[in-house]
């Protein structure tokens, strides 16, 4: 189905799209926190650190530039990090058996990732018309850091493999390929970025582990083409036009699905691919699997850097 109506967004909407990205990143800090919490005789030695990661969401929610300066992340890191060592002291070893040493590991797995994402947020900021041009090996291994962070937040409930002789049964063996016919090298808005992670992360929350993902980008005869393949849920063929509508999640997954996202992710993706003079195509069926894709067409006119 190709999503070719103008999408309608109000303003507010436009800034949580833009700031989806960042929002997520937060919340599985937020989602850690609270776990490690829940999982704690001393639960009052996270209660600043929580409070602080919702007022950075609140932030991002608001556009807040000023809560991402350097100054503010660093204070905001440390809040977290001096309110796990003192947990450490008080009990290395939670009620579960997970220790405070495993979380902190995560955590700044998380944060590095946070990072990332927070120096792409300012580079749209500085200049939100820029594309950037990368490498289409080093575009590769950028997304290979992404899946081993999504793997490493499961905690060990599942694997992301790339050679099917080595699939195990609850890995997800994923396939990504990236080609550029000039150079060997992309160019792609900034925000896009942002739109291929979501994409990709979403067949992986909707697709139930030892699933398969295909992942697929190329850029030719001045087309940027990104497609997305899964074997998960699908969509329910009643709900496919509505799919793409502010915070709309399926009715087959919207109370089975564990997610702390907001429910933008297609929406997001609509918007800035016909931000850009781009189309958006989502087929699926029911206990198969989903496929998305979109082409954008290159802007000539548009100040290019390189990774």
């Amino acid at each position: 189905m190709e999503f070719s109506e103008k999408l309608t967004v109000t303003e507010d909407q436009i800034n949580q799209l833009e700031m989806h990205s960042v929002i997520n990143v937060l919340s599985v800090i937020m989602a850690q926190l609270q776990v490690i919490q829940l999982t704690t005789s001393y639960p009052e030695l996270l209660d600043s650190s929580i409070k602080n990661t919702e007022k950075v969401i609140d932030a991002a929610r608001k556009q807040d530039r000023l809560a991402f300066s350097e100054v503010s992340l660093n204070q905001f890191k440390e809040v977290v990090s001096s309110a796990l060592k003192r947990l450490k002291t008080k009990q290395p070893v939670l009620n579960d058996e997970s220790t405070v040493d495993e979380y902190i590991a995560i955590l700044k797995d998380i944060f590095d990732v946070a990072e990332v994402r927070i120096s792409e947020l300012k580079s749209r900021w500085n200049s939100p018309d820029q594309w950037e041009v990368f490498k289409t090996e080093e575009f590769r291994s950028d997304f290979k850091k992404f899946f081993h962070a999504l793997e490493k937040n499961s905690k060990g409930s599942y694997r992301i493999i790339y050679n099917i002789a080595e699939k195990e049964e609850k890995d997800y063996l994923i396939q990504f390929e990236v080609t550029g016919d000039k150079n060997n090298e992309i160019s792609l808005p900034i925000l896009l970025k942002d739109i291929i992670r979501d994409l990709i992360a979403n067949a992986r929350k909707y697709t139930p582990h030892g699933g398969r993902i295909n992942v697929g980008i190329s850029q030719k005869d001045d087309v940027f083409k990104f497609v997305v393949e899964d074997s998960g849920y699908g969509i329910p063929a009643d709900e496919l036009p509505e799919i793409v509508e502010f915070g709309y999640r399926g009715s087959n997954v919207e109370s089975s699905i564990r997610t702390m996202g907001g429910g933008f992710g297609l929406t997001k993706a609509l918007y800035v691919t016909q931000k850009y003079g781009g189309k958006l195509w989502i087929d699926s069926v029911l206990n198969k699997g989903t496929t998305v894709t979109l082409e954008i067409p290159l802007q000539k006119n548009a100040e290019p850097t390189h990774q």
